[in-house]
């Protein structure tokens, strides 16, 4: 059994979930996009290329793109973060090969690896998701060296969960 004691600060929050929205194909086309207007709106003023003007349209998709849409982001992860006393809270986690169990200073779970939706390892995080928008979060800052060798064999050992390790672990 692995146990260990964790919590997730806002800031570590807000980057994970910045990082794996981002990390999405439409996300990127929407920045790819955005250094195109920028590019276009750069090229058209410095003179460097004969296109044409800029019209409203582009500004306003523009704004859209690189500020109103991250701000919302934002938003959402603010609300979601100070919203669930689970978030905020010291967690104590629990792990055996049958289930993980996590107490919080409000609430306990325990939860079967075979009830998950997935696992998935990250740089600086272990994500096991319970559904497709719901995951537990553990980050790897909270595990020695050992303690994450060891949540990495739990981890392979689950069945029919589909998991994604990473080869390598950190040195």
């Amino acid at each position: 059994m692995l146990t260990f004691t964790t919590k997730v600060s806002f800031k570590e929050y807000r980057k994970l979930l910045f990082s794996l929205t981002y990390k999405k194909p439409v996300m990127r086309a929407l920045l790819g996009l955005s250094l195109l207007l920028i590019l276009w709106i750069v090229f058209h003023y410095v003179g460097l290329l004969d296109l044409p003007e800029p019209t409203i349209y582009q500004y306003i998709t523009l704004a859209l793109i690189v500020v109103i849409q991250p701000a919302g982001i934002f938003t959402l992860i603010y609300r979601n973060y100070h919203s669930s006393n689970h978030l905020r809270e010291t967690l104590t986690m629990n792990l055996n090969d049958e289930a993980i169990e996590i107490t919080g200073e409000s609430f306990l779970m325990k939860v079967y690896w075979d009830r998950m939706y997935k696992i998935v390892e990250h740089a600086k995080w272990f994500l096991i998701y319970q559904n497709n928008f719901s995951a537990i979060i553990i980050p790897k800052a909270s595990l020695t060296s050992e303690q994450e060798i060891e949540l990495r064999q739990i981890l392979q050992n689950v069945t029919n969960v589909p998991t994604t390790l990473n080869k390598v672990s950190r040195m």
